[in-house]
């Protein structure tokens, strides 16, 4: 009997540790309050969150050299936009505001594409990707992707690709956060955490 019970309360004590906690997955959480954003536009104006009176749709991805960024953008400003009603969406990533600009120009993008090149907002948004060095050299040899020439920074951060929904009261209503960058999130769930 005491050698059940021993086994009992190890079997308890085991599961109930720290040995099955998953590791937290990044971003802020829905109940947050969004962090302020204070970056430039491509048109040279300033993008100030708090100044913006109504929902905000905030889609940040690596970087305009990235394949998947520049599918999900364009899917986007086909298929989003064109739906959204009182609601303002930005893009950002830690592009310089003349890369930023080149990539909306190229596909008239309606929403604003905002540069971040030191990447205060993903840290703020906890969604900051450090690239590993040898990966880094190896976009620059093999694909011709200078990131730091991109970003004008050494410190090869990136955005994990992520949509926040902030209400117009300034709290995070819907947060999806992807680590594989390959992933992106769905338009039809934006479009119905825009209408909960």
């Amino acid at each position: 009997m005491k050698l059940i019970l021993i086994l009992f309360f190890s079997i308890n004590l085991f599961s109930s540790g720290n040995m099955n906690v998953e590791p937290q997955t990044p971003g802020l959480k829905v109940g947050h309050l969004a962090p302020e954003l204070i970056l430039p536009q491509t048109d040279g104006k300033t993008f100030t969150l708090s100044e913006v009176k109504k929902k905000v749709v905030i889609v940040f991805y690596r970087g305009s050299w990235c394949p998947y960024c520049v599918k999900q953008l364009n899917q986007i400003q086909k298929e989003l936009i064109p739906k959204l009603e009182n609601t303002q969406l930005i893009a950002i990533s830690v592009d310089r505001p003349m890369i930023a600009k080149k990539l909306k120009d190229k596909f008239k993008y309606s929403f604003q594409v905002l540069s971040d090149p030191k990447a205060t907002s993903l840290k703020n948004f906890k969604i900051a990707n450090k690239l590993d060095d040898t990966l880094v050299k190896k976009y620059k040899n093999s694909y011709k992707i200078d990131v730091e020439s991109d970003s004008g920074e050494t410190h090869h951060l990136v955005a994990h690709p992520a949509v926040f929904i902030i209400s117009a009261d300034k709290k995070v209503v819907f947060a999806d956060i992807h680590i594989n960058y390959k992933q992106r999130t769905k338009i039809a769930h934006i479009l119905k955490a825009l209408k909960d």
